[in-house]
């Protein structure tokens, strides 16, 4: 019997992090959480439901998910979020894993997403990541906003899904998207990208084309003509922040 650790950062997510960790409660041998600064009553749920909860403040995904997995000590991790809950098939996979051991050195899992209330079963889906994998074998890289574990070795995929509650009204959606927009503009200006016109304009057409025609976001009614919509705003804002940064950088 192989071990394994569940892996969490969080912050105010008292919404869903009881029914998360009831999710996994009978495959974790640990639960190992980084918590930057809630103040509800997230931690207090958490440590109830057996989980290890340490403190660290955040600067970027990458630095805080590669600090929670420092912290974990099992054969196996598996990451999740604090509104993701892993369904029946999900679970059964995973304990397949515990019991025989694996040839992979990680494996890609499928996430169907909840937004106000319905599956999306088109333009965020299918949505694979890679979010089991040997300890040793793996390490959160990228930039501040898409964070993807790599894992040295070979990659297998898991049936079931991760049943991601993110979306519960249309305010979160907007305050996600003004939380990474800043990440992205700031990172980007660090690394020496600059704005284009151009390419705010090309990239936020083509963001609602990709899910609302090219994913069939149109085949979620009108969800996801929503969900086609905000990636637009995502995309043209993330610019539009890069943007004011030069602008007020050359003033500067």
């Amino acid at each position: 019997m192989e071990s394994l650790s569940v892996s969490m950062i969080v912050k105010n997510g008292e919404r869903y992090i009881k029914n998360v960790l009831e999710s996994i409660k009978e495959l974790a041998d640990e639960i190992v959480i980084v918590d930057s600064g809630s103040t509800d009553k997230t931690v207090e749920i958490a440590k109830s439901l057996g989980a290890r909860v340490v403190f660290r403040e955040f600067d970027n995904f990458i630095n805080q998910k590669n600090y929670a997995l420092s912290l974990c000590t099992k054969d196996w991790v598996l990451f999740l979020d604090d509104d993701e809950i892993v369904d029946e098939q999900l679970k059964e996979e995973i304990r397949k894993i515990k019991e025989k051991g694996s040839k992979y050195e990680g494996f890609k899992i499928n996430r169907l997403t909840n937004y106000l209330g319905k599956w999306i079963k088109h333009a965020w889906y299918p949505d694979w990541h890679v979010r089991l994998a040997k300890r040793t074998s793996c390490r959160w890289k990228g930039d501040e906003v898409h964070e993807t574990l790599k894992v040295s070795g070979k990659i297998g995929y898991l049936k079931g899904n991760i049943l991601h509650y993110s979306y519960p009204d249309i305010k979160t959606h907007v305050d996600k998207i003004n939380l990474y927009t800043t990440l992205y503009a700031k990172g980007a200006y660090k690394r020496g990208k600059r704005f284009s016109t151009l390419k705010m304009v090309s990239s936020s057409i083509g963001a609602f084309i990709r899910r609302f025609f090219i994913k069939k976001g149109l085949l979620d009614g009108f969800e996801g003509f929503i969900i086609s919509v905000m990636s637009s705003y995502y995309t043209f804002l993330k610019y539009l922040k890069l943007w004011e940064i030069e602008k007020r950088s050359k003033k500067e």
